[in-house]
């Protein structure tokens, strides 16, 4: 918690823990509970374990060292427990959604929520206390029109215009509820999203809104990304120079491609340098590089990172399905 802040309500705190149990997971009796944290995020996870204390006697907490960086490898610890568990919680400051022990879990059958970077604060956020449930048919309604597509464009007053296509790849419908069989969410994000055909895209992307990770956060200025045949080509900006440290760190190029592209979709989420938070922001659509291996796409690399774009205009197939932020046409 920053240093001088108010720690949030203990009653908000449950109240967040039990949304996540009861109305994102709906948590059964007898169903096996793996809850996944690292030193930084155990105040969390103990929320949560109480409200699971109440709904399953199979339970599991499993606190590990902290990860590198998102879609790094998780220790064999929690190998065994992504392996035994019913439905799980991802605690970690950095993201396991993109690891192949997440895919394996849902591939058989188990449910995951996705929670990078929680804190006591995003426990309490009134982003989580968004109705999910209306989130369902709109975020099917994406997929079915990304689905049906063969390229996307998208442009911001800012200064983007970025096309790739998307033929042959299918889209991914993550509204925040997680309660069928290898159903995969993330609340409070809410969003469809899809892996672009590796190298197609191409053009200028300037990111206005956040770039979630320790290391940069909400943006107070832009980004701007020359891509070219999928890649990051050039970084230009306040926050470039630790982007292209965050990037070489992996020592990988396959980190630079561009991997997912998403629409948010929750009314009550705003921007705060928390991934959860503004992935899931109404309003905005995000980039990801790096792995898109578990979401449909070929790059398979320990890494992924988001990039937040305000207010865009974006086309499917030449028809205009989001204005300035606004969604209409076939996603209206």
């Amino acid at each position: 918690m920053p240093s001088g802040s108010t720690p949030p309500d203990p009653a908000d705190c449950r109240r967040g823990a039990t949304r996540l149990v009861d109305h994102c997971a709906r948590v059964a009796a007898g169903e096996r509970a793996g809850v996944l944290a690292e030193p930084d995020t155990l105040d969390v996870a103990l929320h949560l374990v109480e409200i699971l204390r109440g709904r399953t006697t199979h339970l599991r907490l499993d606190v590990i060292p902290p990860l590198a960086v998102h879609g790094a490898p998780p220790p064999a610890q929690a190998t065994e427990t992504f392996a035994w568990a019913d439905v799980l919680f991802g605690l970690t400051r950095s993201s396991m959604a993109h690891t192949a022990d997440r895919k394996r879990a849902t591939d058989r059958g188990a449910r995951y929520l996705s929670l990078p970077d929680y804190s006591l604060a995003q426990l309490a956020a009134d982003s989580l206390g968004f109705d999910f449930e209306t989130a369902v048919p709109v975020a099917a309604r994406l997929k079915q029109s990304l689905d049906r597509g063969r390229s996307v464009r998208v442009t911001t007053a800012a200064g983007t215009d970025l096309t790739f296509d998307v033929a042959g790849r299918t889209a991914n419908a993550c509204p925040g509820v997680c309660r069928v069989p290898g159903a995969l969410a993330s609340p409070p994000d809410a969003e469809t999203h899809i892996a672009p055909v590796e190298r197609t895209a191409d053009g200028m992307l300037v990111v206005d809104g956040s770039i979630p990770c320790r290391e940069i956060g909400l943006l107070a200025a832009p980004v701007r990304l020359t891509v070219r045949r999928g890649a990051i080509a050039d970084a230009d900006g306040p926050a470039a120079a630790a982007l292209d440290r965050v990037i070489a760190g992996v020592g990988r190029p396959e980190a630079r491609l561009l991997a997912e592209f998403g629409v948010g979709l929750n009314p009550r989420a705003r921007l705060t340098g928390r991934m959860l938070d503004d992935e899931g922001c109404a309003g905005t659509v995000h980039f990801g590089f790096g792995s898109n291996a578990t979401i449909g796409g070929t790059t398979d690399v320990p890494f992924h990172l988001d990039f937040v774009v305000r207010s865009p205009s974006v086309w499917v197939d030449g028809e205009q399905v989001m204005d300035r932020g606004e969604r209409c046409g076939a996603w209206g």
